[in-house]
């Protein structure tokens, strides 16, 4: 099938880019010239596009790709606070409108209620939350086609690896290429639509905890800058926060332009230089979590150097992994992440009432990243490529291009 990721498709793109090209030089009307000359441009464009999508494997199907560019509900419906469980030990995921009285936005975030949510026996139970911000450009709906978040969390729970937590995935960023990263800035309201608009929403429709050390943050890639900032700059909003290959530092990514390129306010909102400025006397602060892949020679230095700093005051426990910012390193970070997370927030009558199995990794350890099946299956020669990341054949990991 020609999908997205489909090498044939980057093919055809090239090839039709290439004769639009010829046909440029060819032609002898003007008009005509002009027309394939623009037509190569934007083939070549899209063919590029096409290829950085096959080389990460981020949007597999047709159905993603719209979903996510486009604004569309993929195969999700709509949830309510009274919404039941989809299957027996399954949790549900759908689409909600939160409004922002604060900040003057309203978008459509998803959110995630366990299975105990539905259940006679819970009903009068407060569950921890934990607000999931993804990656730039993207919308909350990667969280269930690329990380299959719902699955993650109901396969964590039936092993007793973690208890029922409700997951909020509000989206970061306006329309279009209105790119926000959870800053407030010159033109911006995102950190308050964020911390403020979307928490006293989702207090006031669902039965969430109230305390805000029962909440927490976490996210991929531009996600990631946003749970390190939010959580540094309002420490009493969160218990513990989990980044997931993120940036540290606001010129380091989009949060740059949201904040109108300002110095001062690239410095106020660069989770690296907060973590620089602490010592034992500041005070407390959520318990931090981190994860970077290896081969992201942009933000891995600073995620070591992030984690240095934060250790002068609290253990935090660092994850590597063998791989860039693609998604399939955080797909293999993510149950780590929601065990880590359920761990810090759950309170001690819920710890008694979900006891889980699982075990503490070491402060600094390892996960493997599996890489993506190959397109054609049958024998095919490795990559002679050096790195921990070499492939034995066909696809490279699935993820998504660096962060604009």
């Amino acid at each position: 099938m020609l999908g997205p990721d489909s090498r044939l498709l980057t093919a055809l793109l090239i090839t039709a880019s290439a004769a639009l090209l010829v046909a440029t030089v060819r032609l002898r009307p003007l008009p005509a010239k002009a027309l394939c000359g623009a037509l190569s441009i934007m083939v070549a464009m899209t063919g590029g596009i096409a290829a950085v999508n096959y080389y990460y494997g981020y949007y597999t199907t047709w159905g993603q790709l719209s979903a996510d560019f486009g604004g569309g509900a993929g195969s999700l419906g709509v949830i309510t606070a009274t919404t039941s469980a989809t299957a027996l030990g399954s949790g549900h995921i759908g689409w909600v409108q939160f409004p922002g009285k604060l900040s003057g936005y309203s978008r459509r975030g998803l959110i995630y209620l366990p299975p105990q949510y539905s259940q006679a026996r819970y009903a009068h139970l407060r569950f921890p939350a934990v607000e999931l911000f993804h990656g730039t450009p993207g919308t909350p709906l990667a969280w269930s086609t690329v990380l299959r978040v719902g699955q993650v969390a109901d396969s964590l729970l039936a092993r007793h690896l973690t208890g029922p937590m409700v997951l909020v995935m509000p989206a970061i960023n306006g329309t279009g290429h209105s790119y926000q990263d959870c800053v407030n800035g010159p033109a911006v309201n995102d950190e308050t639509y964020l911390l403020k608009d979307v928490r006293n929403d989702v207090l006031a429709r669902y039965r969430v905890s109230h305390d805000p050390y029962e909440w927490g943050a976490g996210g991929y890639s531009s996600g990631g800058y946003c749970a390190a900032n939010l959580a540094l700059r309002h420490p009493g909003s969160f218990g513990a926060a989990a980044v997931l290959n993120g940036y540290f530092r606001a010129a380091d990514g989009p949060a740059a332009g949201a904040l109108n390129n300002s110095p001062s306010l690239e410095a106020a909102n660069s989770p690296l230089y907060a973590a620089e400025k602490l010592n034992p006397n500041s005070s407390p602060l959520p318990a931090f979590w981190v994860a970077a892949g290896t081969n992201d020679k942009a933000d891995y230095p600073a995620a070591t150097m992030f984690t240095a700093a934060m250790n002068r005051v609290q253990q935090v426990p660092f994850v590597k992994l063998n791989a860039g910012d693609t998604a399939n390193v955080w797909s293999a970070a993510l149950p780590a992440a929601l065990t880590w997370l359920w761990q810090q927030l759950a309170p001690p009558d819920l710890r008694v009432q979900f006891p889980v199995r699982a075990t503490a990794r070491g402060l600094i350890s390892t996960i493997p990243v599996p890489p993506v099946k190959a397109h054609y299956p049958g024998p095919c020669v490795p990559a002679k490529r050096p790195g921990p990341a070499v492939l034995p054949c066909g696809k490279l990991p699935l993820g998504q291009a660096k962060k604009a």
